[in-house]
């Protein structure tokens, strides 16, 4: 047996490992996405389900005891301030405020900046 034949056997053993740990590599990726893509989806149909029990619980505001900030919130608009209330009292991520909203997650960015300007111009007017 010659170099050339065991450079040769090397090299398609090298390829075939390469292109193994490649399928594994995108299977594993695909899996991992596939398996946030169902969390998301479930804590979408939870946050859904959950909507009408929120009705009762007492207003977000009324937990804050900066007066001043809670005079800023209740000056926003419901939108703004259901996003606000989403995204830093209940933790959601931009895409999923965008689903109970009904909105892209780009517009769910606006509105944050639009709210948060608001917020700016009332706290520094005051």
């Amino acid at each position: 047996m010659t170099e050339e034949y065991w450079v040769a056997v090397l090299q398609e053993e090298d390829r075939i490992i390469s292109n193994s740990d490649r399928k594994y590599r995108y299977h594993c990726k695909s899996l991992e996405s596939m398996s946030e893509e169902l969390a998301f989806q479930e804590r979408c149909l939870y946050i859904e389900s959950d909507s009408t029990s929120q009705c009762e619980v007492k207003d977000f505001i009324d937990t804050i005891q900066d007066e001043r900030l809670a005079e800023a919130l209740r000056d926003l608009t419901d939108r703004q301030r259901q996003a606000i209330m989403l995204r830093f009292w209940e933790g959601y991520q931009c895409k999923e405020i965008a689903v109970i909203l009904n909105c892209s997650p780009a517009a769910v960015t606006l509105l944050m900046q639009r709210a948060f300007n608001r917020l700016r111009i009332y706290l520094l007017g005051k």
